[in-house]
């Protein structure tokens, strides 16, 4: 005999509806899901709460006993579990759901990473003595997954996570919405960053060195470089560089261009001209320090990123790179050493990057004139020449 099945209620929440208010869903293997893969692992979360008639019970505020999550249908529709929060109060369903399936309920997006908030690689380098649960001491990627626990584990435990500052509660760890929209924990170290740093030490029974900290009088950043947040959409296919898979070109890249940074021998752009300029450079971007490519110079930038690339195993998306330049005259400069570059070049695939730069440098220039391909302008200007000479 088949279940009868009753008609979806309003209000009632489907896993892509309720999908907003959850973090920290993982699968089998630990991992993080996100997007079309964390609703899919909803959906069966719901199935698998709806199925365990003992746990699928939240007792309300008023002291009612409902169900979490039921199983209804709409017209037309194949039946479908949902969350109970037709007549019970949602925030009660959604809390109790997320206790019973160990997950994260967020009730309110967070908030943008603020200038001078700290994730965990900003901070790996000031902290020492960070030790594993059996007490070894742990170094590099170990080291940096310990402390992303112990950014977690402070988060989701409120009576610790407090800093008292001048008579003022202050959080330790905040919640914070990055790049792509994606949610992560920080160092609440945007006013108060020595005080908050040491205050975490102290609750991870670890050492915090101020001595490591890097010199605030770093150079502010200039017009045409780039950030992580620019580079992300330019650099396609980035290779992931450390044992710890990371999902977003932009994980991937911090971890390169740290890497590039702090090794000189490999931080190095050769130029025509065979002079050589650094790949990365650290800037000061309004109150925070950031690692950013050397391309403020038009000619240096397209040797830049092509070493970049090089270096990451990336592809670079023309289609998403934006040339501007602040000075024409630079940029028609850059455009010959480029395409003097092409002439000299041996491999195919560099012809074709340096052809490709060079056309859409000329486009951006949108020069009043009939030739529609770098390769015709410089015929003309060459002709040009020619005749003045004789």
């Amino acid at each position: 005999m088949t279940e009868d099945i009753e008609l979806k209620q309003e209000g009632e929440l489907n896993a892509s509806e309720a999908v907003k208010f959850f973090d920290n869903i993982r699968n089998e293997n630990g991992e993080k899901l996100t997007q079309s893969e964390k609703r899919g692992h909803l959906r069966f979360l719901f199935a698998k709460l709806y199925q365990n008639k003992e746990k699928n019970k939240c007792t309300l505020s008023d002291g009612k006993v409902v169900p979490i999550v039921v199983h209804h249908r709409q017209e037309g529709r194949a039946s479908a579990y949902y969350l109970n929060t037709s007549e019970a109060p949602q925030e009660e369903i959604l809390k109790a759901f997320a206790k019973q399936m160990k997950i994260t309920c967020r009730l309110g997006r967070p908030e943008a990473k603020k200038a001078g908030e700290l994730i965990v690689s900003d901070t790996k380098h000031l902290l020492d003595d960070v030790k594993s649960e059996d007490g070894k001491k742990l170094s590099g990627f170990k080291k940096q997954d310990r402390l992303n626990g112990l950014f977690r584990k402070l988060y989701e435990h409120p009576k610790d996570n407090i800093c008292v500052i001048s008579g003022v509660k202050l959080p330790i760890i905040v919640e914070r919405l990055g790049i792509n929209n994606k949610t992560m924990y920080c160092l609440n170290t945007s006013k108060y960053r020595q005080e908050i740093i040491q205050a975490f030490a102290k609750w991870a029974n670890c050492k915090y060195c101020p001595e490591k900290e890097e010199p605030e009088n770093l150079p502010e950043k200039q017009f045409g470089e780039l950030t992580l947040r620019d580079c992300a959409k330019i650099f396609h296919k980035v290779e992931n560089r450390g044992k710890e898979y990371k999902k977003y070109t932009s994980e991937r890249l911090a971890e390169w261009f740290e890497y590039i940074y702090k090794h000189p021998h490999i931080n190095q752009a050769r130029l025509p001209n065979g002079s050589s300029t650094e790949l990365v450079v650290r800037r000061q971007s309004y109150a925070q320090q950031c690692y950013c490519l050397n391309t403020a110079d038009e000619i240096a930038k397209p040797f830049v990123l092509k070493r970049i690339a090089e270096i990451t195993k990336a592809e670079i998306c023309f289609r998403n790179l934006e040339i501007k330049s602040q000075s024409k005259n630079a940029l028609y400069k850059s455009i010959i050493a480029v395409c003097k570059a092409e002439q000299k070049a041996e491999q195919t695939q560099d012809k074709i990057y340096y052809r490709t730069y060079a056309q859409k440098a000329y486009e951006s220039l949108s020069p009043q004139s009939q030739e529609l391909t770098v390769t015709e302008w410089l015929s003309r200007i060459a002709a040009k020449k020619g005749k003045k000479e004789k």
